[in-house]
């Protein structure tokens, strides 16, 4: 056989090989006869601009991505963007449904092959912005149980299963007031007064955390943590009462020790938590939160699993909330789940939200793997699933899952199939088909309540 042919065939191979491998995307799907592809983003640049006068907002994002096939490369934004190039040439852009209208993504109006590429996108802040009385307050504060949710929300951004490097700068044009910000990176200001924040490589769009707010509106505590490991771990915790952070910073300290002796060193660089005063509901950052009095301990395991071990897709969200809702009740062991069938896992490849039932059913599917292995085992008592997390999490620290690669670690540490229990109770096998087209959501559940955006406004 000639050389070039078989160098062609190696290479086309390795090329379909890398793109299996790379990362766990969707599929690419047509769409007005487009062939939209998913892409791997490498580094992200995002110019934030607000300006107090015109009360506007909005951001210039530089973005270098990559993709394998043939296509129109995906991202995602909510406010439509008023410019969009590829290697500095104007495309433009289409919002566009994902096949069976899951979810809305757009794509950039070049047909790419592939090959690394810079996309700059110019696009308004339609969401977490006010200006109020005429001050700033801008918070990138995210859900997980509703389409659209995620960093998307705010500024172009990709599916979960993407993890890139983040910069941002943040210009602020408001001379009457000093603000200060809370987030989840290393920050530095220039001698322009302009903040440049970056964060690390393993951040996805779950993962950053963002809040702007003119100084001294909250009061705060910062301090340290002897972390297991020997480091000065910082914290800060900020609320609208001095009481409720040394509250607070007691329970914090309290969750942290729990943690840490259950699955080993805090795994971010920092934790800051955002007290809202509120008894319920909270949501998780990588080394942050925002949570009411009652969640705390169920945000900070989600440091672990949520935001260390992190979901590639929305079908892998049930994992994190079941091992956090498990963990809020450690001491469950079932002989069987509280219901029959479920699907929790299996909604598709372009869902990008989490099933609301996750908390309670999936607490209880754990409960139920947690009395298996004390069955079949000769581990002692609760340890058994306590155990498998321990592993499973230094195993996945800072990686993405999906809910096979979950299965496959469980048996692989079980010494035996979950496939039917998997088949059942997970991926709703033994549901009649037409059962799963209804919302299913549980009570609201008073970790993560459905907030509006005029609750999620209250909070900046």
């Amino acid at each position: 056989m000639n050389k070039k042919i078989i160098l062609s065939i190696l290479f086309l191979g390795l090329m379909q090989l890398c793109y299996a491998a790379d990362i766990k995307s969707p599929q690419p799907f047509i769409v007005n006869g487009k062939k939209a592809v998913w892409s791997d983003f490498k580094k992200a640049k995002y110019n934030i601009f607000f300006d107090i006068n015109t009360k506007k907002s909005f951001a210039y994002s530089e973005i270098t991505f990559e993709i394998s096939q043939t296509g129109y490369p995906i991202f995602d934004v909510l406010g439509t963007p008023t410019s969009v190039k590829i290697n500095n040439v104007e495309v433009g852009q289409l919002e566009i449904d994902t096949p069976n209208k899951e979810s809305k993504v757009r794509i950039a109006h070049r047909k790419l092959t592939p090959g690394t590429y810079l996309l700059s996108i110019k696009s308004p802040i339609v969401k977490g912005v006010s200006y109020k009385k005429g001050e700033l307050a801008a918070g990138f504060f995210m859900k997980d149980m509703k389409d659209r949710e995620l960093l998307e929300r705010y500024i172009p951004a990709n599916y979960e299963y993407d993890q890139f490097k983040i910069n941002l700068s943040i210009n602020v044009n408001d001379e009457s007031n000093k603000y200060e910000l809370f987030t989840n990176g290393e920050m530095q200001t220039d001698e322009k007064g302009i903040t440049h924040v970056s964060y690390p490589e393993y951040f996805t769009s779950s993962s950053l955390y963002f809040h702007l707010t003119k100084k001294s509106k909250f009061k705060r505590i910062d301090y340290k943590y002897r972390s297991v490991d020997g480091r000065d771990l910082p914290i800060t915790i900020y609320s609208k009462s001095t009481r409720l952070n040394r509250r607070l910073k007691r329970k914090v300290n309290k969750v942290i020790k729990e943690l840490e002796g259950d699955y080993g060193p805090w795994p971010h660089p920092q934790f800051i938590l955002y007290g809202t005063g509120k008894l319920r509901g909270g949501m998780e950052y990588a080394g942050a939160a925002v949570s009411g009095w009652f969640a705390v301990g169920h945000e900070l395991q989600h440091n672990y699993f949520a935001r260390s071990v992190m979901p590639a897709n929305g079908d892998a969200g049930w994992i994190d909330e079941a091992v956090a809702s498990w963990r809020d009740f450690f001491s469950l062991s079932r002989k069987k789940p509280k219901y029959d069938s479920m699907n929790l896992g299996n909604h598709g490849q372009y869902v990008r939200k989490t099933d609301k039932r996750s908390y309670k059913s999936g607490r209880s599917f754990m409960a139920y793997i947690n009395n298996l292995l004390k069955k079949e085992s000769s581990k002692l008592g609760e340890k058994c699933l306590k155990d498998f997390f321990k592993e499973y999490y230094i195993k996945n620290k800072f990686k993405t899952i999906t809910s096979e690669s979950f299965r496959s670690d469980l048996e692989a540490y079980a010494g035996r199939s979950f496939k039917e229990e998997f088949k059942r109770y997970i991926y709703g096998n033994n549901m009649p088909l037409s059962h799963d087209h209804h919302d299913h959501a549980e009570n609201e559940n008073p970790y993560h309540p459905d907030l509006t955006d005029e609750q999620l406004n209250d909070l900046l």
